[in-house]
């Protein structure tokens, strides 16, 4: 770009140097000819009236001229009459510096026509005008006059540099705002652009849209509607998931557990029958009672997971209590619960995404991290319900390959998506490491 100026610029002070020149030859051009045609006129007048003093001052007068380099007045014999320069006085024509244009244009005595050139470097301008020196069409003389045209060709290259600095001001003036422009227009709309993009992923609002009427607001405002409908979907498949789970958790808890306990019953019922009578089959009427026990616990355990009654019966305090409960049972871990009462912040549908978030987390932490203790923390910042879990165990990693994050983590970060929530890990360091996992949600969810 930089090299494409510099020769927009070089072709821009030809063109103008070009220009200026041709404007600067026809101007001497034009004025070498009236000034030869006017003094022609003049000098005629006064030497037919003898007046030699006054022809010798409008000589003078022609001399001042910067461009003039020598002028004089010869008759038809050669002889100089007047002149620019009063050593050329009364001597003959041939001993000048205008020697060779006199011979040259010697023609116009004859022909009585003027002539106006240039030489061959286009530096020197001859101007030669015929008149008569009396009224006798026989007393022909002419004014021989001899332009420099160096100094003005001078000025015009420095007036064609600065013509041509200040059309590349312009230009850089207008470049740069131009670039001010695109940057502006574009390149920052661009810019915000991607990054509305790339925070679409990681947050759970819907992306802004960018202000304007031009094609970028246009991407802006489909992507931002796309995203909403994803959303939206997101939200409806994640609750149907959830009805789906809660009614599997009624039918196990209603129906199948119903029936075990039943059948537990029956059984133990039958080994009081047996026990006096029949011993072995008294025994085994004891195993299959205590493997119904066993089954109704698992049973129990499916339908409390799928369905946390506890939400609905006695608040999200006791469904964590339920959590950590399963915790120490199944990992040995010893669990605490520090809970601040939040029902009036967050609606029952809330409730239940922040519990199973809760269990995600928890079982996550006791599953890969191996831990000893762990805490579960909800409390109220200002607007916002917070989640705390801290254990002892092992940093979280996230899974890499090419499954990516599993199911659980990425059900997790739909909830929070739904939520509006944000999910933050942090390291506590002291005697040993504490793994905190933050998870902070606007309260008033709708």
């Amino acid at each position: 770009m930089w090299l494409f100026g510099l020769l927009m610029i070089q072709f821009n002070n030809w063109r103008n140097q070009h220009w200026l020149q041709e404007r600067q030859y026809a101007r001497m051009s034009q004025e070498a000819a009236d000034t030869g045609s006017r003094l022609a006129g003049l000098l005629q007048h006064l030497t037919r009236r003898q007046q030699e003093r006054a022809a010798e001052l409008e000589m003078a007068y022609v001399s001042l001229s910067p461009d003039v380099d020598i002028g004089l007045v010869c008759n038809k014999e050669g002889v100089v009459t007047c002149a620019t320069r009063m050593q050329w006085h009364q001597t003959n024509v041939q001993q000048t510096p205008l020697a060779e244009e006199w011979r040259r244009h010697a023609d116009v005595l004859t022909t009585m026509k003027p002539a106006v050139e240039w030489d061959s470097a286009k530096r020197k301008l001859i101007v030669m005008f015929p008149f008569l020196e009396t009224y006798e069409n026989t007393s022909r003389a002419a004014v021989l006059i001899r332009y420099d045209a160096t100094m003005a060709l001078e000025q015009v290259n420095k007036d064609a540099w600065f013509e041509s600095l200040r059309q590349a001001a312009v230009l850089l003036a207008s470049c740069l705002l131009l670039w001010f422009a695109l940057d502006e227009l574009v390149t920052r709309r661009v810019q915000r652009l991607v990054h509305i993009l790339r925070e679409a992923t990681t947050t759970p609002n819907v992306p802004e849209v960018l202000q304007g009427k031009d094609e970028l607001t246009l991407i802006s405002q489909e992507f931002a509607g796309a995203m909403a409908k994803l959303r939206a979907a997101e939200n409806m498949v994640l609750e149907a998931a959830e009805m789906e789970r809660r009614k599997i958790g009624r039918d196990l808890h209603d129906d199948l557990c119903q029936r075990l306990s039943a059948t537990k019953m029956k059984a133990a019922v039958m080994q009081g029958m047996f026990q006096a009578d029949e011993g072995r089959i008294a025994t085994l009427a004891g195993q299959v009672a205590e493997e119904l026990s066993e089954s109704t616990v698992i049973a129990r355990g499916m339908a409390w997971g799928l369905a946390p009654v506890g939400i609905e019966n006695h608040g999200l305090k006791d469904a964590l209590e339920n959590v950590l409960r399963f915790a120490e049972k199944s990992y040995q871990v010893r669990c605490t619960l520090d809970y601040s009462e939040v029902s009036a912040s967050l609606t029952g549908s809330a409730q239940e995404l922040l519990f199973r978030i809760a269990q995600e987390l928890v079982v996550n932490s006791c599953k890969h991290s191996m831990p000893g203790i762990l805490n579960i923390t909800v409390r109220m910042e200002d607007t916002h319900v917070v989640l705390s879990v801290i254990h002892d165990g092992a940093a979280f990693s996230e899974p890499t390959g090419e499954n990516g994050h599993g199911m659980g983590l990425h059900l997790m970060s739909q909830r929070l998506r739904m939520l509006s929530a944000t999910l933050e890990r942090t390291v506590e360091s002291g005697t040993r490491d504490f793994q905190i996992a933050i998870v902070r949600i606007p309260s008033k969810i709708p």
